[in-house]
């Protein structure tokens, strides 16, 4: 199972180039996702999954479970990939997809700004 990751100011990057997400992928994205938390606080994670064309059903538990704990923390994970089908599927399991990294990127930086304009109207 071939994963790369990278760190930037603002986010984390974990990618695969497998065809198929299936529960050990799932399994070991958020796995490298959660040893990326415990050595430094990070609140939004893009899961590059282009290279996807199938999910396996036992796969959206996982992947559901670690995005709603993500937004308990006041975080994101977004799922990049193109892929028409993939997309529906994502968004019908309430996940949040994106075609490309600029909109991945974007997406992030507008949720920045909306808590940092939410926080500046708590004072």
């Amino acid at each position: 199972m071939n994963l790369s990751i990278e760190k930037t100011e603002h986010y984390t990057q974990i990618g695969t180039t497998e065809n198929v997400l299936h529960l050990p992928l799932a399994v070991a994205l958020v796995e490298k996702a959660k040893e990326a938390l415990s050595q430094e606080h990070i609140s939004y994670f893009i899961m590059d999954i282009s290279e996807v064309s199938h999910i396996e059903n036992n796969s959206f538990t996982l992947l559901q479970d670690f995005g709603a704990y993500m937004q308990e923390q006041l975080g994101l994970v977004l799922f990049k990939n193109e892929n028409p089908t993939i997309h529906q599927a994502m968004s019908e399991q309430d996940l949040i997809i994106v075609p490309s990294q600029s909109e991945a990127v974007e997406y992030i930086f507008m949720d920045q700004l909306e808590k940092q304009f939410l926080n500046d109207n708590d004072d």
